[in-house]
């Protein structure tokens, strides 16, 4: 599993290498195509002894608000083991008409151990005026699973969280209005200003000089009369303007699982480090240099040979040799971060 681990991230590094052109489309969006977020409460029923307790006092009065609903008069509710409370929320798409349909996430809201098996009831999901715009009901299917007897518990995943797929019918669209009849405007997904400037000149290659960036995200595009007249066809077109995006250098760190993800344009300054039993220096590059034992970068081990590595590899290299050497994802981990300390590591890291 840990050379496994590692071997990921210099997958990174080989496959970061070939830069590719992508759509517009896929790394921007139209500013009036927004989605809009709904949030409703509701009850799982079904369960299987799994569902909230009555320290959970919001369930019991829940379920016997729907049951005087439903016709059921009820003084009291007593055993509710089968019942969850929870909170249902879901992104309604722009354009999305009325009887289409949308997926739903499920999340205990009680004490409930799991949702397994559960049927979530109909509830209604409201946007941020209080509106409802979807209706949700359906089987809950979740992605892990809890058991318990009188002396252990076994919980996989996270069994309190689940998904309807198209659990919910779309009652009111949010309609799109473009404000602004005589220009579009796009926002890249990331701020990124060479990402933006290729962007730009992508653009003004298909015709539209006029394009301009307001900033690291946004561009403004303005229309011709007959690019107005024909809206559709001239947003499928910008959308469909191939870009090369801008890779940033960074690594991302996933410390309960350690898997690391490094970007290709992280760069190593010369250095020198000790991690455990392992000794590492990083030099610059010798001009002339013909013969391996003038390369770059030195590993030395208890009881294992002197390592030289290609002076154009750097921080590749160091992730290759350490996967040799049997090192863990927990020790690339804290040599990482000790060179970004050092400032000997040029990256940004995000640690998720």
């Amino acid at each position: 599993m840990k050379r496994a681990l590692l071997l990921l991230v210099l997958f990174s590094f080989t496959t970061a290498s070939f830069a590719v052109e992508v759509r517009l489309k896929d790394i921007s969006k139209i500013v009036e195509m927004r989605d809009n977020q709904l949030i409703g409460f509701g009850l799982v029923v079904g369960l299987k002894s799994t569902g909230d307790s009555r320290n959970t006092f919001f369930t019991p009065t829940a379920l016997r608000n729907l049951l005087v609903k439903m016709g059921v008069q009820v003084g009291s509710v007593g055993n509710i083991r089968n019942t969850a409370a929870v909170m249902v929320t879901a992104t309604l798409p722009a354009f999305v008409k009325s009887g289409q349909r949308i997926s739903l996430t499920v999340s205990a809201l009680g004490d409930a151990s799991s949702l397994d098996g559960g049927t979530l009831l109909m509830t209604p999901l409201k946007g941020a005026d209080m509106r409802v715009y979807a209706v949700g009901q359906g089987s809950v299917v979740v992605g892990g699973a809890a058991q318990r007897s009188s002396t252990i518990m076994y919980a996989k995943n996270k069994p309190t969280v689940g998904i309807i797929t198209d659990g919910a019918i779309v009652e009111k669209e949010v309609p799109v209005t473009f404000t602004d009849v005589h220009n579009i405007s796009i926002v890249l997904n990331d701020s990124n200003f060479i990402t933006i400037d290729r962007a730009v000149n992508a653009i003004h290659d298909e015709g539209f000089l006029g394009a301009k960036a307001l900033d690291a995200r946004q561009i403004k595009i303005p229309l011709t009369d007959l690019n107005s007249a024909n809206l559709i066809s001239t947003i499928a077109k910008l959308e469909n303007i191939s870009v090369k995006p801008d890779q940033s250098a960074k690594i991302v760190i996933n410390e309960r699982t350690g898997t690391i993800v490094i970007g290709e344009m992280v760069r190593l300054s010369p250095v020198a480090l000790t991690h455990g039993a392992v000794s590492i220096r990083i030099t610059e590059p010798q001009a002339g240099a013909i013969s391996d034992q003038q390369n770059q970068l030195e590993i030395d081990e208890e009881k294992k040979k002197l390592v030289y590595l290609k002076s154009n590899e750097t921080l590749s290299s160091l992730v290759d040799t350490l996967n040799e050497i049997g090192a863990s994802p927990r020790d690339l981990i804290s040599i990482i971060q000790a060179l970004k300390e050092a400032g000997a590591l040029i990256a940004n890291i995000e640690i998720i």
